[in-house]
């Protein structure tokens, strides 16, 4: 018999450590054990985490199932901006609860594999689910974020698409591989890079690299090195929170005196400024003469 204790580290359904033994229904009701859902624990000394979250869930849905969407997202490590569980299963056996979306969908055998010591969808089938989503920037920014952490361009989204003629959402699924970038580094410079190609802006070059006069090398958030009009070469960086020290500040004025010195017209872009892309297309467009 294996005593479970508030040390379990491993989720758990309640109804099956019970029968076997393992856990008296006294005991989980103690506090010696945390609640994750309905029927689902993990010992109280553990402390909260994605593993805990993504196995806890699949655990919950059952061994048939497959953890995938955002939860996926989650176990593989990478920002998503969506935060909802969902799980697939093959036939729908159970209701969702507490925001879980559980539904049916088709699963080749090698879109499936271990993570987080659960089911889950790959890397790439998880960008093909997540690329079916509104709208449409998020859904490109949740591809770029997968693509970049885990290696794989346009040619391997296509290929699971091509696996599933008949499934739902892919006209959009085409149109994220038309803006697909595996170089974009955040979510953020993500939804800048693709809210000002759909407001007309020409595409810029993602993390173009540029050797400053220092000799140091630098790249470019997003780059525009020969615009329309024949100007100076545009950039954009996008500043967020870990910009706003006294030190990565200090840095990032030696980086754009550097830049400044070749000519370059840096524009830097804080989360308020993402806010209104409507003006911040208006702006780049005025400085690239189209």
């Amino acid at each position: 018999m294996t005593r479970l204790t508030s040390r379990s580290a491993d989720p758990f359904r309640g109804s099956l450590a019970v029968a076997r033994g393992d856990v008296t229904w006294a005991r989980l009701r103690s506090g010696e054990f945390t609640w994750l859902r309905p029927d689902t624990y993990v010992g109280s000394g553990v402390p909260d985490g994605v593993g805990v979250r993504v196995q806890g869930l699949w655990v919950w849905a059952g061994p048939g199932a497959v953890v995938a969407g955002p939860s996926a997202a989650a176990a593989w490590g990478v920002d998503c901006p969506w935060h909802d569980e969902e799980v697939v299963v093959g036939e729908v056996h159970r209701r969702g609860w507490g925001g879980v979306t559980v539904r049916q969908d088709r699963l080749l055998p090698d879109e499936v594999t271990w993570c987080r010591q659960a089911r889950v969808t790959t890397p790439r089938r998880t960008a093909f689910d997540l690329a079916r989503r509104s709208p449409l920037p998020e859904a490109v920014a949740a591809v770029d974020a997968l693509a970049h952490a885990w290696r794989f361009g346009r040619a391997e989204l296509a290929a699971v698409a091509a696996a599933h003629p008949r499934a739902r959402g892919l006209v959009q699924v085409r149109a994220v591989l038309d803006l697909v970038e595996p170089l974009a580094e955040s979510l953020p410079e993500s939804r800048m890079r693709v809210g000002l190609v759909l407001r007309g802006v020409p595409r810029p070059v993602a993390q173009y690299p540029v050797r400053l006069p220092s000799g140091r090398g630098a790249r470019l958030d997003l780059a525009w090195p020969r615009p329309p009009s024949g100007g100076p070469p545009l950039a954009l960086e996008y500043d967020g929170e870990e910009h706003r020290s006294l030190t990565r500040h200090g840095r990032d004025l030696d980086r754009d005196a550097g830049l400044d010195d070749l000519g370059w017209d840096v524009v830097r872009v804080t989360a308020r400024q993402l806010a209104d892309l409507d003006a911040l297309a208006a702006r780049v467009r005025r400085k690239l003469g189209c």
